[in-house]
């Protein structure tokens, strides 16, 4: 098995740029074009960014909007298990930063507490190499005033957004620009050659069958009263957030003890205040 310094001696060169319509159409062309797996490209603002269920992903100056490809060699059913681990990677990355608060908000979204940190958005592609991935991460760096308003989620077409965090709020000092794209591409990559490695030549229950633990464990929702919101803003179930199936899956028990499992395409999760 090749080793994580190794596997980042051998990663393509980061491609960095000021502004681009979006990283994730930009890599979506190089793998088209048969780039290999780690290819990336790093921009400070984009003018063309997309969040999950095609919201409009606000990208200004002050942020780091970074796609990685990825090619890993998993039947099409499982590649579903793809974006938890890069949600995992991207969690590492950001602890061995220093952000030891870092988590997960199902299904992808990295927070600090209720507060949203990064967004994740994988996207499947086909070229004349096969099929591949592209993984697309927004990181909130800065936090100028000005950026704050900026990348509000509510400006993006979601139903109880988040209130945003800021890398520069909990580190001692925030690594430079090409620091830090490198630090979270090189990880991305890791998780997913790992959760690839984890599922060949075994016969799994679901794509994320070998790294479900994980994945739970890095949700500090877990235990906490959850909103199921749909995407017109109404309640599709309330209960406590019992953790995920094989299938990615959310699972609330409700007050009668009832299990309603729940994909990210029905709805996301909101915790519900307590009293």
């Amino acid at each position: 098995m090749m080793n994580s310094e190794n596997m980042a001696q051998d990663l393509p060169p980061i491609t960095f740029c000021d502004v681009v319509g979006s990283t994730n159409d930009e890599v979506r062309k190089l793998g088209q074009e048969g780039a290999e797996a780690g290819t990336a490209l790093a921009a400070h603002a984009q003018t063309e960014g997309r969040g999950r269920r095609g919201h409009l992903w606000h990208s200004p100056t002050g942020g780091l909007y970074l796609s990685v490809l990825l090619r890993p060699q998993v039947s099409m059913q499982m590649l579903m298990g793809l974006p938890a681990a890069c949600a995992l990677g991207a969690v590492d990355a950001l602890r061995s930063l220093g952000v030891a608060e870092a988590g997960i908000k199902w299904p992808n979204d990295i927070v600090i507490a209720d507060q949203k940190l990064a967004g994740i958005l994988v996207e499947a592609g086909y070229g004349e190499k096969g099929v591949f991935a592209v993984c697309g991460i927004g990181v909130n760096i800065a936090p100028q005033q000005e950026v704050r308003r900026a990348v509000l989620e509510e400006f993006d077409g979601s139903q109880r957004p988040l209130t945003p965090a800021f890398l520069s709020d909990h580190v001692e000092q925030v690594p430079d620009f090409e620091q830090l794209a490198t630090t979270i591409r090189d990880a991305i990559v890791r998780r997913a050659k790992q959760w690839e490695q984890s599922m060949a030549g075994r016969t799994v229950a679901g794509p994320l069958a070998t790294i479900l633990d994980e994945y739970f464990d890095a949700m500090p929702a877990v235990g906490q009263v959850m909103d199921a919101v749909l995407p017109d803003g109404r309640s599709m179930a309330t209960g406590v957030f019992a953790g995920m199936d094989v299938w990615g899956r959310a699972i609330l028990v409700t007050q009668d003890g009832e299990e309603v499992t729940i994909s990210a395409e029905q709805a996301s999760l909101r915790r519900v205040a307590s009293d």
